[in-house]
């Protein structure tokens, strides 16, 4: 072959290869080259396959989503969560062609887009910091330790509710290799289901080094059944309540708070969580002699004490304890949660956030002074779709309706709240309200509700 590529010059006979010519033996030289192998590389630089087995958007879907993201007015944060999030209920993913177009949103939503957008997201990033993507409906009891801290949290809440012992020994045997932010998490998820079975876990935490870990563990050691020892958040509580009795004839328990004077207003919400939030209703109404029912009664006209009761009753997920104090007494009760975020709801499921959202907030209790703000509070402690009934009665409740007479004064948020609290039933009715304001407000919302729709119509 050498001789062959260098020519004839050495005296290599050209009769003896069958070559008339010089240009024959090229020929044939080229012809040998085809069938000579190279030498393999040194080593290979293999990419890892990205399996992600959701379909991708469908056409019509993804020509909303792109106008959305990527055009001149970009959809709001409010906007681009509610369809990650729908993405994530449908099992879909965005077209890969789509990645780099809307880098910037897969980044910020990486950990929710699907293992493709977070590979895509991670391209650049050391081998040994990327993190793996795991669907939460393909956990299992040997993968679940590698999702992100919420979706860990999630499937051992799930796991909590069918086998409790299970739950705690999964998390007991990752514990000590868990962040901070993670053990409180686990921890979290463990609140249903208590039993003494969990009495040595919990006071093994004791001496954990994130303070908030521990509290969280003393807290839900107290609630445990049987529990004898010092609570001090119990203590703390009964210390500010007083019980007296009223009634000419029929004395009955009336309870009233004490406020310590150093607490301001701006501050006595938070105080109130503080003080009460981590004692149990049942607990508390146990140590007044009274059950959860008449304690709340007895706590009748006094504001303060009943917004604490409305806070151990969101704790607690009793919706029917909520339902009785905003019913009943506490008209005004979505302003007691302003200085909160809805992480406190972290452990409810969407039916169950629904209702807490139609007890507190009652858009037909808004008068014309309320402010649109309580929209998007509403809106930010749903974070999803509301029930037919109480967004009926957000188009019906007055700051809603002044909006048509003075739309200058609300800004594009609000309207992009209304589309992500839309139920699929009433976005017709939607639709009409919001043809009569700005175009130049409403334009995002009109195409998140088609949006939804097509989403809807391609998976009918």
């Amino acid at each position: 072959m050498p001789k062959l590529l260098a020519g004839t010059q050495d005296g290599l006979p050209l009769d003896a290869l069958g070559a008339a010519d010089p240009l024959q033996a090229l020929a044939l030289a080229g012809q040998a080259l085809r069938f000579d192998r190279p030498l393999p590389p040194a080593q290979f630089q293999v990419e890892d396959i990205i399996a992600d087995q959701a379909a991708i958007l469908p056409d019509a879907s993804r020509a909303l989503f792109l106008r959305l993201l990527s055009g001149k007015n970009q959809a709001s944060a409010q906007l681009s969560t509610a369809m990650v999030r729908a993405l994530g209920d449908k099992k879909l993913r965005m077209h890969p062609f789509d990645l780099p177009k809307l880098e910037s949103f897969v980044k910020t939503y990486a950990q929710d887009l699907g293992a493709a957008a977070l590979a895509f997201s991670q391209r650049e990033t050391p081998v040994a910091q990327k993190q793996s993507y795991f669907a939460p409906d393909r956990l299992n009891d040997e993968t679940w330790m590698l999702a992100t801290p919420a979706v860990k949290s999630g499937y051992i809440a799930a796991r909590r509710a069918i086998d409790p012992d299970a739950a705690r020994a999964l998390i007991e045997a990752v514990w000590p290799t868990e962040s901070a932010e993670s053990r409180l998490r686990l921890l979290g998820a463990l609140r249903g289901n208590l039993s003494e079975k969990d009495t040595a876990f919990l006071k093994g935490l004791e001496k954990d080094r994130a303070p908030r870990v521990r509290e969280m563990a003393q807290r839900l050691l107290v609630r445990l059944p049987g529990f004898e020892g010092d609570n001090p958040a119990l203590r703390s509580a009964l210390e500010r309540v007083k019980v007296s009795k009223s009634g000419l004839i029929f004395k009955k328990a009336a309870l009233s708070l004490e406020v310590p004077a150093t607490v301001k207003d701006l501050t006595k919400m938070r105080w109130l969580d503080d003080t009460f939030g981590s004692v149990g209703l049942d607990l508390l109404a146990a140590s007044l002699s009274l059950s959860v029912d008449a304690m709340v009664a007895a706590a009748e006209k006094q504001g303060d004490l009943l917004t604490a009761f409305l806070f151990m009753a969101t704790r607690d997920r009793r919706l029917d304890i909520v339902k009785m104090i905003t019913d009943r007494h506490l008209r005004n009760s979505w302003e007691a949660f302003s200085a909160f975020d809805a992480e406190m709801l972290s452990d409810y499921n969407p039916e169950m956030r629904q209702l807490w959202v139609e007890h507190v907030f009652q858009p037909d209790r808004w008068s014309a002074e309320t402010s649109p703000w309580t929209i998007r509070l509403m809106a930010q402690w749903l974070e999803g779709q509301a029930t037919q009934n109480a967004f009926s009665s957000v188009l019906q409740s007055k700051p809603w309706r002044s909006l048509h007479k003075d739309s200058a004064r609300y800004d594009p948020n609000i309207l992009d709240d209304i589309a992500v609290m839309c139920p699929p039933s009433m976005r017709s009715t939607l639709r009409s309200e919001l043809a009569a304001l700005d175009p130049a407000k409403s334009g995002n919302a009109f195409l998140f509700l088609d949006f939804m729709d097509s989403l809807e119509t391609a998976y009918a």
